[in-house]
C-alpha cells in the first residue's frame, strides 16, 4: 500500500504579510520629505546636545524604556530615521489588526482609511521628531491594537488585552488614548448601521475597561510626574466646572481646526463627514444585516448620542485639563476621527453600489494628506538651510565680540520664501514652521549653543528688557550690521535685533 506524500508547506507569504509590507513602504514614502529635511525639531535640539531622555518626568516611562533600549545605554543619540521607521512599522501592524477588527463592515479596501491616524496635518509634528517619533507612534499603535484585540477576542481575554494595550499607550504618550475611544465609537456606530444592535459584551466591556484604565493611569502617573511644566499640564479642572470646561475647549479646537485647515483640507474632511453621517443614519434606520435589532427609535437615539459625543474625541482627555497643551502633536484624536469618518464614507458608497466613488474618496483624501506632508517636509528643509546659515553667521560674530553676560534676541527671523509660500498654501503649516530664532523662543538659544555659541553668553527671555531696549534702540549705535540682524550692546547685555524697528539693514530673501 502506497502512502501519499505530504504536500510541502506553501512558501507564499500570507496576504497580511503583503498588506503589511505595502502599507509600511507606503508610509515610508509618504514621510520621506520629513526624513530628508533632517531638521532637529524642538526637544530634539536639547536631546542631541545632552542625551537626556526625560520622558518619565512627563509620566511616559515606556518612552524612556524603549528609547534607552534602542540606544543600548543610558543616553539617547540621534539615530534618525531609525526611530521613525520603527514607529511606522508598528503603525503598519496596527492597520492590519484594524482591518480585521472592522472587516465585518467592509472587507474591501476601506481599511486603508486608517492610515489617516498618522497621515493627517496635526500628526506632522509628531513625525518630525528625530527622538520622540517612535514613542508617539507606539502610543498610537498600542491604542489601536488595544481596540482591535478587544473586538476580536473573547470578552474576558479581550478586556484584559485592551487594558494592557491602553495602559501601554498612555505610558508612551497620553494624547493617543483618544484613538481607542474614537475607534470604539465608530465600531459601535457601524454595528448599529449593519446589524441594528450593539455587541453588548464587547462594546460595553471595552468602554468600561478603557475608562477604568484611564482613571488608574491618572492615579499612577503621580508617581512619575516631576517638574513645573509636567505638573502644570496635568492638573484636572474642578469637577463642578468640568462639563462647561470640556465644551469650551472642544469648541475652541474646532474653531482652530476650521481656521488652520482652511481650503481644500477642510472641504475634503467635511465631505467625508457628511457622507459618513448620511450612511450611518440610513443604515441605522434600515440595517443591512439585521439580527435581533433594537427598536428603531432606540437605535437612532443611541446613534445620535454617540455622533454628538464624537467631536470630543479630537482633544480627548486634554479637554479636561485645567491648562491643556495646545500643540498639534496632542491632537491625535483628530486623526482617529478622520480615519473613522473616511472608513464610514467608503462603506456607505460600497453599500449603495458606488464603489468608484468610494475608491475616489480614498485616493483623494490620502493623496491630499500626502501632498501636505510633502509640502511640510520640503518647507522644513528650506527653513533649515536658511536658518542654519543665519545662525552660523550670528554665532561667528558673537564669538568675535569681547563680551559676556545676557544675550537677548529681539524680533523673529522670517520664514524662507519657499516655507512662507507653503504656509500661504496650507495655513496649518504656520503652527509647525515656527522659526527657532524668535523673540525669547528658548529653542532658538539652544540651537545657537549647539552651533558653537560660547557659554559666556547667557539666555535672557525677559520681555520687559526687550521692550525697554526697543524704546531706546533708535538712539543706540550698532556694534555690527548684517543682512538679517543688527548687534547692540546696552546695559551690559548683547542684543540681537531681528525686528524692523531696531534692525537697521533691511534686506529681502
Amino acid at each position: 500500500m502506497s502512502i501519499s506524500p505530504i504536500p510541502p508547506a506553501s512558501r507564499t507569504p500570507a496576504p497580511d504579510v503583503w498588506r503589511w509590507l505595502g502599507v509600511f513602504i507606503g508610509l515610508v514614502l509618504a514621510t520621506y520629505p520629513i526624513v530628508a529635511a533632517d531638521r532637529l525639531y524642538l526637544d530634539d535640539i536639547w536631546r542631541s546636545m545632552h542625551g537626556d531622555p526625560g520622558w518619565t518626568s512627563n509620566a511616559r516611562p515606556l518612552a524612556d524604556a524603549v528609547m534607552l533600549t534602542l540606544n543600548l545605554g543610558t543616553r539617547v543619540v540621534d539615530l534618525a530615521p531609525l526611530p521613525l521607521w520603527l514607529g511606522l512599522a508598528a503603525i503598519a501592524t496596527t492597520l492590519i489588526a484594524l482591518r480585521h477588527a472592522f472587516e465585518e463592515f467592509n472587507d474591501g479596501h476601506a481599511w486603508l482609511a486608517m492610515a489617516l491616524l498618522v497621515l493627517q496635518p496635526f500628526f506632522l509634528q509628531n513625525l518630525s521628531y528625530q527622538f520622540d517619533a517612535l514613542p508617539m507612534a507606539l502610543a498610537v499603535s498600542c491604542a489601536g491594537l488595544a481596540l482591535a484585540a478587544g473586538v476580536r477576542s473573547s470578552s474576558g481575554k479581550g478586556v484584559m488585552l485592551s487594558v494592557i494595550g491602553l495602559f501601554a499607550s498612555l505610558c508612551f504618550y497620553q494624547a493617543a488614548v483618544s484613538v481607542y475611544f474614537v475607534l470604539l465609537a465608530f465600531h459601535i456606530l457601524l454595528s448599529l448601521a449593519t446589524h441594528g444592535r450593539l455587541q453588548w459584551r464587547h462594546h460595553v466591556g471595552l468602554l468600561i475597561a478603557g475608562t477604568i484604565t484611564l482613571l488608574g493611569y491618572k492615579w499612577v502617573s503621580g508617581w512619575w510626574l516631576d517638574g513645573g511644566y509636567s505638573l502644570s499640564h496635568s492638573q484636572m479642572v474642578a469637577p463642578s466646572a468640568l462639563p462647561l470646561h470640556i465644551l469650551e475647549n472642544t469648541l475652541t479646537f474646532w474653531r482652530y481646526a476650521a481656521r488652520t485647515l482652511d481650503g481644500a483640507p477642510w472641504w475634503g474632511l467635511s465631505t467625508i463627514a457628511v457622507i459618513a453621517l448620511l450612511g450611518l443614519i440610513l443604515g441605522t434606520l434600515r440595517p443591512a444585516q439585521a439580527t435581533r435589532p433594537l427598536a428603531w427609535p432606540w437605535r437612532l437615539l443611541l446613534m445620535l448620542v454617540i455622533v454628538l459625543l464624537l467631536p470630543l474625541g479630537a482633544l480627548g482627555i486634554m479637554a479636561a485639563l485645567e491648562d491643556p497643551l495646545w500643540r498639534p502633536r496632542t491632537f491625535i484624536g483628530f486623526g482617529a476621527l478622520c480615519a473613522g469618518a473616511l472608513f464610514c464614507a467608503i462603506t456607505t458608497c460600497t453599500r449603495l453600489g458606488w464603489q468608484r466613488l468610494g475608491t475616489s474618496l480614498l485616493i483623494v483624501i490620502l493623496g491630499g494628506a500626502i501632498v501636505i506632508t510633502y509640502a511640510f517636509g520640503n518647507a522644513q528643509s528650506s527653513q533649515k538651510a536658511f536658518e542654519e546659515s543665519v545662525s552660523r553667521q550670528l554665532v561667528d560674530d558673537l564669538r568675535q565680540l569681547d563680551a559676556h553676560g545676557p544675550l537677548v534676541i529681539v524680533g523673529t527671523l522670517p520664514l524662507s520664501n519657499s516655507s512662507a509660500n507653503a504656509v500661504r498654501a496650507f495655513p496649518v503649516l504656520a503652527t509647525l514652521m515656527r522659526s527657532y530664532l524668535d523673540n525669547g523662543f528658548w529653542w532658538g538659544y539652544q540651537n545657537l549653543y549647539r552651533l558653537g555659541l560660547p557659554e559666556r553668553y547667557e539666555f535672557n527671555g525677559d520681555q520687559a528688557v526687550r521692550d525697554a531696549f526697543t524704546e531706546r534702540c533708535g538712539r543706540l549705535r550698532p556694534l555690527l550690521e548684517r543682512g538679517w540682524y543688527t548687534l547692540y550692546r546696552w546695559r551690559d547685555a548683547i542684543f540681537v535685533s531681528l525686528d524692523n524697528v531696531c534692525h537697521r539693514h533691511q534686506n529681502g530673501l
